[in-house]
């Protein structure tokens, strides 16, 4: 018989098909929420620590009580072994609403939604091998809540089918002042005249796997350097790689028509095996 696939919500373990919100949830009705999505293997979550520190302060940012139950490491473990998944690869999400909760504006959420799920990851095996073709994203980004992952999700949505429709796998996010910000997915990792970079602003996602790519890169005598990025500052980049959570580092093969001079899937082959090392989880 197949197995249930489960999912912890509000602090209890619910087949999924069982698992219930409030249709008035503010996470339903205004995107009202925040989430993190990570990598797990042979039943440990990469970063976990990391992930949870950043989802608990875009709760406190906007007012929305942090469930401590999700600092025990082992309601992970023990979701990823209901679903089967202890010998997989595995997708595993946190979803935090503000909850049920009346009123305009950004009213205190003491009691929000919390979803925990865990699902099968497949990497992707040709990207690995034949890098992303990118496109620029032609409508400017200029949310301030750009440095949160928020349950308004839909303008990174909007910018990857943007990027599907022009047969390409990603699109670069360019802010209203004309700089590079990241990817509809990930961050950006570029190596120009030797050196690499990444795009600085205000207003990017605190990524997780460059801030452990960083560590992991400086002990091995390679620093990268944040600046103000433009989109010609890429196309003329020796090589470019696209960081997150689940991939790792993907190799870029083409930006906007222009191939790069640079393919070199064996550094992003190692990048990822850095990043998966047991000695990087929590």
């Amino acid at each position: 018989m197949q197995q249930k696939e489960h999912v912890f919500i509000n602090g209890e373990f619910v087949p999924l098909e069982e698992a219930q919100i409030s249709v008035t949830d503010r996470g339903l009705l205004y995107g009202d929420g925040f989430f993190t999505t990570m990598r797990a293997e042979k039943g440990d979550v990469f970063f976990l620590r990391e992930h949870l520190d950043r989802l608990k302060s875009s709760c406190n940012a906007f007012k929305i009580s942090f469930p401590e139950q999700l600092h025990d490491p082992l309601l992970f473990k023990r979701l990823l072994k209901i679903n089967g998944l202890l010998d997989k690869i595995a997708a595993v999400k946190i979803l935090i609403t503000r909850g049920d909760k009346q009123g305009l504006g950004l009213p205190y959420g003491e009691n929000p939604t919390y979803i925990v799920f865990a699902k099968q990851y497949h990497p992707p095996l040709d990207a690995y091998k034949n890098g992303w073709k990118l496109v620029s994203f032609c409508f400017p980004r200029s949310s301030p809540i750009s440095c949160h992952k928020s349950l308004n999700y839909l303008y990174n949505m909007w910018a990857r089918e943007y990027a599907v429709q022009r047969g390409a796998d990603e699109a670069i996010l360019i802010g209203a002042d004309g700089y590079v910000k990241e990817t509809s997915v990930g961050t950006i990792l570029f190596q120009k005249e030797g050196k690499w970079f990444t795009p600085e602003g205000d207003d990017l996602l605190p990524s997780i796997t460059l801030k452990m790519l960083s560590k992991i890169l400086e002990k091995k005598g390679i620093a990268i350097e944040r600046k103000k990025t433009k989109l010609e500052d890429l196309v003329s980049s020796d090589q470019v790689l696209v960081l997150n959570s689940l991939i790792g580092a993907v190799p870029v093969r083409e930006i906007d028509n222009h191939i790069l001079p640079t393919f070199d899937h064996e550094f992003a082959t190692q990048c990822r095996t850095w990043l998966w090392s047991t000695t990087s989880v929590w």
